[in-house]
Parts: C-alpha cells; structure tokens; sequence
C-alpha cells in the first residue's frame, strides 16, 4: 500500500513553526496525569476536568487536539489511551513523564527563548534568563529539579540495559556513577553483576529520590548515596560510569572532573564515559549539541575529542563500543 506524501513545503514549515504548540500540549498532559487518568478507564472530558480541576470547555477543546496528535482516541464523548500516551504514565518502564515536564517549565524554556541571542555571542542563555546556571537554579527550584531528575533517569533507561549487557565488571568490586541523579544507569549495572556495590553521586537534593529508586531497584544494600560537587572531590572507586555529564560542560570543566576521577581512583581503575557522538549519532547529535549551546557550556563531540579528554584526565587505552542506542560507551584505564 503506497505510503502517504511527505507534506508540502508550506506545511511542513507551518509543522515546525508551531512545534511548541505541542511542547506545550505534551507537557499539559503530563501534569494533569492524562495518561495516568486513562489507563484506569476511558473518561469523558468533563470527567478528567472534574478530576484535575480544569475548565470543562478548555478540557474538551485540549482532547480534540490530542486525538488530532494521537496522544488519545474517542469514542462518542469518551476518551482512551494509546501507546503513545502511555510514555506518560507515572509507572511507565520507559517513562518520558518527567522529560515532558522538565524540557517546557521556565529552566529549559526561557533559555531557548533566547536562541538567537546564543547564536550571536556563542553562550549559554541560562544566566540572562534565569540567573544562575542551570544546576544553581535547579536548587532554587525544586520541582524541577525533581522532573529533571526523573527525565534523566527516563532517558537512561534504554542505554543503561545495553551498558549493563556490555561492560565487563569482573575484577571491579566499586562502581561510582558519577552526576548520576537517580541511579538508573548504576542499578542496571548492580543488577547484572550481583558481586558488585556501588555509589551514586550527584548533588545532595537527589540523595531521597535515589535512596528510594534504590530500594525499588532491589539493590539498596549495595549502594550508597553521597551528595556533592564533583568539580571539589569524587568517592573513590575502581569503575567510573559518566553518562551525558561530560557533554554540559567545556573542555577545561570536562578535564577537571575526569582528574579528579583519576586522583581517588583505586590501582587498575577504568572509567566507562557514555555519551552521543557528533559523527554517528544522526539527527539528535547536531540538536542535542544546540541544546547545550543554550544551556550549558557545554557540547557533543567527536570520538577524536572524548578520546583527547581522556588522556588529558589521566585516562588511557581508549576504546568504543556502540550500543543499539543512539550512544556509545568510551572505556578507558586510569594511567
């Protein structure tokens, strides 16, 4: 059956200029617990207003849009859910819940309302939208700070059980997931070699959350969670696991976390960096690298300039192995 044609040119600008029309709608749906709402039973809109405390007339007019979207399906005045949707849901394996209220909230939002203004100075607009850089004003607010954390560990999912398949742990005893929010990428890890203990490592707000995605995790007992700054001081261990920390700062920031990896690793240490790589990463990579211009000092790069922070991180003996994520993995020893 021949597929239908791709959009004609003024469409499919139109599509891209409303994009945060539906940025927009997406995150609506995730706050009032839309997918949550209609996994338990279909609803009529009133129904989900009365439940969140809506306008019943903006409820309605927002589910015909979703049903346009595909986020829900009708059936007389009642609505379902869909596949889609379900990536919503609180208690969705690969949630993208807390991703879909993180990216839109005044944190991410404001910056990237200054787009223009990072293309002319080549900076991050964090500081003149909100004041502080990104992880300073997340302390200030903790929502989404919360969200954030929850996108990350969203997100990990899918790279960590390929991580977890692939990294040779025998003969490692301490793992330390270095900014590691809720430890997604650790427990996965803990989970496939039952002879390892590890430490998530990130600032003190994450310490309750990861406490309790430990214990939903199965693995509490083997697992600490420590507060810091890792540009002050790293625990010691003898794996390192950097899962897109490396790519929100600058070179000289990038170096300055890998040393202090390097100085409190255990004899043998190795250090596994997973990130995106600008030359195999496809569309995400140059967008992704956009979003750091905005946000961060940071940048995606390429294999050549992972495998030159390493070395300079007192890291040797690089290797790569590619996953079936967009992501790699850059094993490296400590030197």
């Amino acid at each position: 059956m021949p597929s239908d044609p791709p959009p004609a040119p003024p469409q499919q600008m139109m599509q891209m200029i409303g994009g945060f029309w539906i940025t927009q709608i997406v995150h609506a749906a995730a706050r009032y617990a839309l997918a949550d709402h209609l996994a338990r039973e279909p609803m009529t809109a009133q129904a989900f207003a009365d439940a969140e405390d809506l306008d019943h007339q903006a409820a309605a007019r927002f589910l015909r849009a979703c049903v346009g979207l595909g986020l829900v399906t009708r059936d007389g005045s009642r609505y379902g859910s869909t596949d889609l949707l379900d990536t919503l849901r609180k208690d969705h394996p690969r949630s993208l819940r807390g991703f879909a209220l993180s990216q839109p909230a005044p944190g991410h939002w404001l910056p990237w309302g200054r787009f223009a203004d990072a293309l002319k100075t080549g900076e991050r607009q964090t500081v003149a939208t909100l004041g502080a850089d990104i992880f300073d004003y997340y302390r200030t607010a903790p929502d989404e700070a919360a969200a954030f954390t929850d996108a990350m560990s969203g997100t990990t999912i899918a790279s960590a059980a390929e991580v977890a398949r692939l990294l040779d742990m025998s003969g490692f005893s301490c793992a330390v997931d270095v900014g590691g929010a809720a430890g997604a990428m650790l427990f996965a890890v803990l989970q496939a070699n039952p002879h390892l203990k590890g430490i998530v490592f990130d600032l003190p707000n994450i310490i309750p959350t990861a406490q309790a995605a430990a214990e939903a995790a199965g693995v509490r007992d083997r697992v600490e969670i420590v507060g810091g700054d890792f540009f002050e001081t790293i625990p010691e261990g003898d794996f390192y696991l950097l899962k897109y920390i490396l790519h929100d700062w600058d070179n000289a920031a990038c170096i300055r976390i890998l040393r202090n990896c390097r100085r409190v690793a255990r004899p043998g240490a190795r250090i596994a960096v997973i990130e995106v790589l600008i030359e195999t990463g496809g569309v995400v990579a140059p967008l992704m690298d956009l979003n750091m211009l905005v946000m961060s000092t940071g940048r995606e790069r390429t294999l050549d300039e992972y495998r030159d922070l390493l070395v300079a991180g007192g890291f040797g003996d690089v290797t790569v192995t590619r996953t079936r994520t967009p992501m790699v993995i850059l094993t490296a020893t400590a030197v």
